[in-house]
């Protein structure tokens, strides 16, 4: 008999689940909270078995893409727990809230190598509408890269230029629909209080590793590292960007390698990152740095649980 409570009342409990069951996402407490706090439609809950926390599930509306038919979820199971029902239980709770929400269809994050997740998601007619081709930087012994930026370019981290914060927005606004993404709107960062409430604050923004290429002014590109995980000094490439009419001209490798030399002169071990596999421009940019491969991370897409 699979029981639920509100994610609130076991939050580490909820943060060790997700963290599992991604393995490649490690995810804190503070996130958690974070996400509870800055999205007004996330809700979450543990799925109990016996008492005990085994699964997690989530769902959202995405900032920026609430024209979508499809809602965000999370429907994590700890491996022993499989088999169970668990997952077609988070799954039901998960599409209540999503229909709530006047959503038809689902989202949700897996791993090419989880056999269970992926028998789970066609099983329940999902399909790949993202496949993110995962990336490792292991800090011990990574040659130190040279910053080359274009004549008249300079780069600057947030921390020291927080005005450029409305340009790092709008860049994203450019960049995200190019990405490629086989769902029914484009890819978008919502607005600008969305953006800066969900990535430019909270427990895993860096604002010294949050780097902006600048032309007279005016924000051309940007990249930023997320803390993974600060204690094991884990940090992750959350986004690459740059201006169409600035693209092709070395900004994202000198972006790339600003995040490099920063992780390294702060003694981090790991670097974690990921593009879509359509992806060219953003892995020719990677091919420059010895990253090695990792599983890859997929985005399904699929239909609501029956209602009962």
């Amino acid at each position: 008999m699979v029981e639920f409570a509100a994610g609130t009342t076991d939050t580490a409990a909820a943060a060790r689940i997700r963290t599992v069951v991604m393995r490649l996402i490690e995810t804190d407490p503070e996130t958690i909270e974070h996400l509870r706090a800055t999205m007004p439609k996330y809700r979450d809950w543990l799925a109990l078995v016996d008492g005990e926390p085994v699964g997690v599930g989530a769902c959202t509306l995405s900032p920026g893409m609430e024209e979508s038919a499809a809602a965000f979820g999370v429907n994590c199971v700890l491996p022993d727990a499989r088999g169970r029902g668990v997952g077609t239980a988070i799954y039901k709770r998960v599409s209540a809230h999503a229909r709530s929400l006047g959503k038809s269809e689902l989202e949700l994050f897996g791993l090419v190598d989880d056999p269970g997740g992926v028998a789970f998601a066609e099983r329940h007619g999902f399909v790949v509408v993202n496949r993110t081709r995962g990336l490792s930087l292991l800090l011990n012994g990574c040659p130190r890269p040279s910053i080359e930026v274009p004549q008249d370019v300079a780069i600057a981290c947030l921390a020291e230029r927080p005005e450029l914060a409305r340009g790092v927005w709008e860049t994203a606004c450019e960049a995200m629909p190019d990405i490629p993404y086989d769902g029914d709107v484009p890819m978008n960062p919502g607005s600008f209080d969305e953006f800066t409430a969900l990535n430019l604050a909270g427990p895993r923004y860096i604002p010294e590793a949050t780097f902006a290429a600048v032309h007279e002014g005016v924000v051309v590109g940007y990249g930023q590292l997320s803390w993974g995980n600060r204690r094991a000094g884990l940090a992750e490439h959350d986004m690459l960007a740059v201006r169409r009419s600035w693209r092709g001209r070395g900004i994202a490798r000198a972006l790339k390698a600003a995040q490099i030399v920063w992780a390294l002169d702060h003694g981090l071990s790991e670097l974690r990152t990921g593009n879509e596999e359509r992806n060219a421009a953003a892995r020719a940019v990677n091919a420059n740095f010895p990253y090695t491969p990792l599983p890859d991370g997929v985005l399904y897409r699929g239909p609501l649980s029956a209602q009962s």
